[in-house]
């Protein structure tokens, strides 16, 4: 048959940061980052017929909890084919699969997903996400004293310590962000036992609190040599 597109999937709870370690992976591999939030985005955006069915899905649906795989999954598949269409024979998926039902999905379009689960605590997750700070300079995750500002300790811009988007109430609101954690945790429970019974097809990596730990954890998880997260997220 046809030879199988590598996807490493970035699966995480809210706040595990999967979006900048998919960043520094992109950037390790050379190949593109696919985040769905941003692809489903697009489509509303441009006024698709997908995009129509995206607008529907999230006006029914609470905060936080998961959209229909069959409005999510086709989304996500045009963008692999499109990576693949380009000439890569990876990319890094953030987003999805997050479900047993949406993996197989995958397998069955032709979609070997690779998942990467970055273990985060619970009761870190919560608290992490109302302290949610960026570096403006070079991107890094800073969960930095209150008063914040400084030098960063990464790429030591002076630009000061930026945030990501204001902080919404799913970021600050405690019931809020228990629910988000709640509703992913529900779906990819059942995804990850999958995964660990098979033996294959997972990497687990504990995020630490110290970003650049974490990374150097990851590279080697995923059996690549280690390379500083800064030197990755300028390249």
């Amino acid at each position: 048959g046809k030879s199988l597109m590598r996807v490493l999937s970035l699966l995480g709870a809210p706040s595990a940061e999967k979006h900048f370690f998919a960043k520094l992976l992109g950037a390790r591999l050379r190949v593109p980052v696919l985040a769905t939030g941003s692809l489903l985005d697009t489509e509303v955006a441009h006024r698709t017929h997908a995009g129509r069915q995206i607008e529907e899905a999230r006006r029914g649906s609470a905060a936080g909890s998961l959209l229909p795989s069959k409005v999510v999954l086709p989304v996500v598949m045009q963008a692999v084919q499109g990576a693949r269409q380009s000439g890569y024979d990876t990319a890094i998926l953030v987003g999805a699969p997050r479900s047993v039902e949406q993996l197989d999905m995958l397998r069955n379009a032709g979609v070997a997903a690779e998942v990467v689960h970055l273990a985060l605590p619970e009761a870190r997750a919560t608290h992490r996400r109302g302290k949610r700070r960026v570096c403006a300079g070079c991107g890094f995750p800073l969960y930095p004293p209150e008063e914040g500002g400084g030098q960063c300790v990464k790429c030591g811009c002076d630009d000061g310590v930026a945030e990501p988007l204001p902080p919404s109430p799913l970021d600050t609101d405690a019931p809020a962000v228990e629910a988000r954690c709640a509703a992913w945790r529900s779906a990819a429970e059942p995804l990850l036992q999958r995964l660990r019974s098979r033996g294959s097809g997972l990497v687990e990596v504990k995020v630490l609190e110290d970003a650049e730990h974490t990374w150097t954890t990851l590279q080697l998880a995923l059996g690549l040599e280690e390379a500083p997260a800064v030197a990755a997220a300028q390249g």
